[in-house]
C-alpha cells in the first residue's frame, strides 16, 4: 500500500504504533462525550411554553431559560416537574373529564352572580323619602341611622352622634367581658336569636377564633330580666357570692397543701429516726473463729470455708 501524501504533495511517513493508539483514544473519548450529551438532551424535556427557535413558526420565539446547575452537595435526588403533576384524589379512580367551554362559562357566570350578591349584602340601603317607613334614631329622631353594624346586626336604630354620646348603652362588649361582668354562659352568648353578635377577626392573632362583639344595651337587658338575674342588685349579689366561693376554694386548697406538707415532713422524720437508730456492727476478729463487735459487745462464730 502506497504512503499517503500531505497538502504539499510530498509523501508522508507512516504513523507509529503509539500515535495510532493516541488517535484511537481521542476518538473514543469524543464518541463517549457525544453519547452523554445526546442522552442528557433526551432525558430533559423542555416546558410546553418554550419553543424551538429553529422551527419555522409565525409566532415570536421565546428564549429558553438557563437551567440551574445540579448541586453535588445535595446528593442524589429526583427532580419533579410540578406543572405536570395531577391530583389523583388520594389514590381513588377519577374519571377524566374534558373541560367543556360551556360548563366553564356557566361556572364563571355563577361566580360573578355570587360576587354581586356579596356586594349587594355589604351595601347600605338608601334613605327612604317616605317618613312613615324611614328609620330614624330612637334617641334624637335623626334619619341618619348607622346601618353597619347597629341596624344590620343588632336591629337597633341609632345615629353616630348618639352612639358616641351614650357609650353606656351603645358600646360593644367582647365575649369575655360579657361572661365575667354579667355572668352569662357560653350557650347564651352563642345563641344569635337571644343575643345578636358581630363577628370580627381576632386582633391578637389571625389564627385565633373570631372575636364576638355584643351590644351593651342588649346584654344588660337580658342579664337584668326575670329570665336571668332579675335586677342589677341580684347580679351584684351573685357576683359577690361567686367571689366568696372562689376565695374559700383558694383557702381550702392552701390548707390541703399545707396538711400534705406536714404529713410528708412527719413521715420523713420518722424514717430518718429509724435510719439513725439502725446499728452498724464494727467486728473484730478473735481466735477460735470468733468475731466481737467493738461497740455493742456481741459475739458471733464464723465458719471459714
Amino acid at each position: 500500500m502506497a504512503d499517503s501524501e500531505d497538502a504539499t504533495g510530498a509523501p508522508r511517513a507512516k504513523r507509529t504504533a503509539e500515535e495510532a493508539e493516541i488517535v484511537e483514544a481521542n476518538r473514543a473519548k469524543a464518541r463517549q462525550s457525544l453519547r452523554r450529551m445526546a442522552s442528557h438532551q433526551a432525558s430533559t424535556t423542555a416546558p410546553a411554553s418554550i419553543r424551538d427557535a429553529r422551527a419555522a413558526t409565525k409566532e415570536a420565539p421565546i428564549p429558553q431559560a438557563q437551567a440551574l446547575p445540579r448541586d453535588k452537595a445535595l446528593g442524589d435526588y429526583i427532580e419533579f416537574d410540578l406543572t405536570r403533576l395531577r391530583n389523583s384524589k388520594g389514590g381513588f379512580l377519577v374519571e377524566d373529564e374534558a373541560e367543556d367551554p360551556v360548563v366553564a362559562l356557566e361556572n364563571l357566570r355563577k361566580e360573578q352572580e355570587r360576587e354581586k350578591q356579596r356586594l349587594r349584602d355589604q351595601m347600605e340601603p338608601g334613605i327612604s323619602l317616605d317618613p312613615t317607613t324611614r328609620p330614624v334614631c330612637e334617641v334624637c329622631q335623626s334619619p341618619d341611622v348607622m346601618y353597619e353594624p347597629f341596624l344590620r346586626v343588632f336591629n337597633v336604630r341609632v345615629c353616630r352622634s348618639c352612639e358616641r354620646t351614650h357609650p353606656e348603652q351603645y358600646s360593644l362588649l367582647t365575649k369575655t367581658e360579657a361572661k365575667e361582668d354579667y355572668l352569662l354562659t357560653d350557650a347564651e352568648l352563642a345563641d344569635g336569636e337571644l343575643l345578636p353578635h358581630l363577628l370580627k377577626k381576632n386582633p391578637h392573632k389571625s389564627t385565633y377564633s373570631n372575636m364576638m362583639l355584643f351590644l351593651r344595651k342588649q346584654v344588660e337587658a337580658y342579664a337584668f330580666s326575670d329570665v336571668k338575674w332579675g335586677s342589677a342588685e341580684a347580679l351584684d349579689r351573685e357576683y359577690a357570692r361567686r367571689q366568696a366561693d372562689k376565695s374559700q376554694k383558694r383557702v381550702r386548697k392552701f390548707e390541703q397543701g399545707l396538711a400534705r406538707l406536714r404529713r410528708r415532713t412527719i413521715r420523713d422524720n420518722i424514717w430518718q429516726e429509724r435510719r439513725d437508730a439502725e446499728h452498724i456492727h464494727d467486728w473484730e476478729s478473735l481466735p477460735g473463729s470468733l468475731q466481737l463487735c467493738r461497740s455493742c459487745g456481741q459475739r458471733v462464730e464464723v465458719e471459714e470455708l
